[in-house]
């Protein structure tokens, strides 16, 4: 439980690596050396914290080579799959609609591209930050509900 929120941040870095997408430093990698990261990032978290049930799960549900097929975009070699593609707009448009746009019935369109530039933009920026690989680098870990 303390450490949901952790696993679903590694989750999800995992599912949007893609070789057409480099990472912060400019390097593509191989949709082969994209599943090994990503099973040794997954791995070595849960055996650091002794998650052993936890990573038994995550193989067999998730990781294993017939799994991850079926659910990571970086399977796809030359091209970004259109339906993950297409939930993926569908949610930004509707986190636009309810969280930014809410208060407005008809909105100008010079009022919609300064509210995501000025409200929706900064959000997803600081949201993508915290799952940077090296967010965390040289600061103590985080309280997990347990600790005080």
């Amino acid at each position: 439980s303390p450490h949901r929120r952790q696993i679903l941040r590694l989750f999800i870095r995992h599912f949007c690596e893609h070789s057409i997408l480099p990472d912060r430093r400019g390097i593509s990698r191989t949709p082969k050396q994209i599943r090994d990261d990503a099973v040794r990032d997954m791995y070595l978290f849960c055996f650091q914290r002794g998650l052993r049930e936890v990573w038994g799960y995550l193989w067999s549900a998730w990781y294993c080579p017939r799994k991850w097929k079926l659910w990571a975009r970086s399977t796809c070699k030359d091209f970004i799959g259109r339906w993950r593609t297409t939930m993926t707009v569908e949610n930004l448009w509707r986190n636009l609609k309810h969280r930014t746009l809410h208060d407005f019935v008809h909105p100008r369109l010079d009022q919609v591209f300064y509210l995501i530039i000025m409200d929706l933009i900064p959000t997803f920026s600081a949201k993508m930050q915290i799952f940077e690989r090296d967010f965390r680098a040289g600061r103590s870990n985080p309280l997990t509900p347990g600790k005080s």
